[in-house]
């Protein structure tokens, strides 16, 4: 038993402790608080029209991960679950989220005491000793022997411990936890931006394909109109110019077909590589008007959720938070720190007497370390560290005003949308009731074939808008989807499963 040490010692050992103690739980620089939500309670500007319609947007409910399912199409459905697993833009976010996770653990390690074991044996010559100036005894030590090679056995360990007095450890493990929240977010954004994708080229082949369907129903009427023109000509009751007319109509409306044909093939092609397939190695389904329906109601995030939801604003958050836990490192480089380190070793020139108490040695030491000459860098690193933080808030703040302005741009889209769709509408049946009469006119020789075929464009171009304001509200209801969709933890990273199929 160690004898006991006198009350002034002890004393002194015992404030010595609590003074380490301290120092170990005091972590320099500032606390992270996530940034307050805008106080909105709407997205969209007074004047701004918001009346989408008969699509109605349910603002408070929350927009599930497939969102995609509100379309009720089985078949988008599958696709964008082949999508999920085998894009490789998705693979790689998953990667680098893996990359950072164990980036965060090999930084815990540094929080707790690190341990090393070793053994070795050696073999040493001492020739150069034995036969040089050496050989020859000195007072109070033996001479070399003749045969100085011999065997040396050694096994120990190393114990060593970073008090990390003002937690400049603490504040880089937490810097890498933002990190990895930051990769996290990334995901989900990689998985919100693919989903969405794989909707655009699905909405973008079913839009082709109906707009093919139109021009041939438009070519077809022209080929009526110039064989009714021609025969008028043969009759004598149209010119030569009217039937150079129709023809040269129906030419500009065939002309139409081939770029909706590429339109198509190009959404095609890209979807394959959204699957991580090639073009030649798969082909997807032929999407159209009847391939799935408009959703009636369209969840919406209120604006002081969407801040704990989207995925970029919480990468943001997550850079904001790094970037501050960084100013913590910086300032505790510029305070001192202690480390312990403990060593024993079992040294023997024989394996048998390895183990004796005589083979052992040990050491224990505390070393300290502050910064002398160059405060001045680490000071302006610090600056450095602060003002990146600042930036990291401002970009964080970006982020949220455009994401609030994105999903008012989608209202505001929705609504003028829907009013063009209803007025297309309406201006299609007056055109198709127009084309009819002009039809029977023309027949019974009281309308020319200018006129004719001016109703026909007319009626042409009606269609062939209503179609595109078709579109549009199919890519604004997506949008909006996309705009405030959820992503709850694991699924991005195919840890949760999916909901089941619709």
């Amino acid at each position: 038993m160690s004898p006991a040490l006198p009350s002034t010692k002890r004393a002194r050992a015992v404030t010595a402790v609590a003074a380490c103690a301290l120092l170990a739980a005091c972590v320099v620089g500032p606390n992270f608080h996530a940034p307050a939500a805008p106080p909105v309670t709407r997205y969209s500007m007074a004047g701004d029209d918001a009346n989408i319609g008969p699509t109605q947007a349910a603002v408070g409910d929350k927009v599930v991960s497939e969102w995609w399912t509100l379309f009720h199409s089985p078949a988008l459905d599958q696709l964008v679950r082949q999508a999920i697993a085998g894009n490789p833009t998705l693979a790689q976010a998953r990667a680098r989220l893996e990359a950072s996770r164990q980036a965060v653990k090999a930084e815990d390690g540094r929080l707790i005491a690190d341990a090393n074991a070793g053994a070795e044996r050696e073999r040493a010559n001492l020739n150069a000793f034995s036969g040089g100036a050496f050989s020859t005894p000195i007072q109070g030590f033996p001479a070399f022997p003749t045969n100085p090679e011999f065997n040396l056995y050694s096994i120990g360990a190393t114990v060593s411990y970073n008090l990390d007095l003002f937690g400049g450890l603490k504040r880089r493990t937490e810097s890498l936890r933002a990190s990895e929240e930051e990769k996290a977010r990334e995901l989900d954004a990689a998985y919100l931006t693919l989903t969405g994708q794989v909707v655009a080229q699905a909405l973008t082949i079913a839009d082709a394909n109906i707009q093919i369907q139109a021009l041939n129903d438009v070519n077809a009427n022209d080929r009526s109109d110039l064989d009714m023109i021609r025969k008028a000509r043969a009759a004598g009751g149209a010119s030569a110019a009217d039937v150079a007319q129709a023809e040269s109509q129906l030419a500009q409306d065939r002309s139409a077909v081939p770029a909706q044909r590429q339109r198509l093939a190009a959404a095609r092609h890209q979807m394959a590589i959204l699957l991580g397939k090639t073009p030649a190695e798969w082909a997807p389904p032929d999407f159209d008007a009847n391939s799935g329906s408009l959703p009636a109601v369209l969840p919406v995030a209120v604006p002081s959720e969407l801040v704990h939801s989207r995925p970029d604003i919480l990468e943001a958050e997550a850079k904001l938070h790094a970037a501050t836990a960084d100013v913590g490192v910086a300032t505790a480089n510029l305070y001192p720190n202690i480390n312990l380190t403990a060593s024993i070793e079992q040294s023997a020139l024989t394996p048998g007497s390895l183990f004796n108490y005589a083979s052992t040695g040990w050491n224990f030491g505390a070393g300290l370390t502050a910064p002398l000459f160059h405060s001045g860098e680490l000071t302006a690193k610090k600056r450095e560290a602060e003002a990146d933080a600042r930036a990291a808030l401002d970009a964080y703040e970006q982020t949220v005003l455009t994401a609030f302005a994105q999903v008012a741009d989608i209202l505001t889209s929705l609504a003028n949308d829907n009013q063009s769709y209803a007025d297309q509408t309406v201006a299609l049946d007056a055109a198709n009731a127009r084309v009819e009469m002009m039809r029977k006119g023309y027949a019974a020789g009281g309308v020319s074939a200018y006129q004719l075929l001016e109703a026909e464009r007319d009626w042409r171009r009606t269609r062939l808008l209503l179609n595109q304001q078709g579109f549009g509200r199919y890519a604004d209801a997506a949008q909006l989807l996309l705009a405030t969709a959820n992503v709850p933890p694991g699924v991005a990273e195919g840890a949760v499963p999916l909901a089941a199929n619709p």
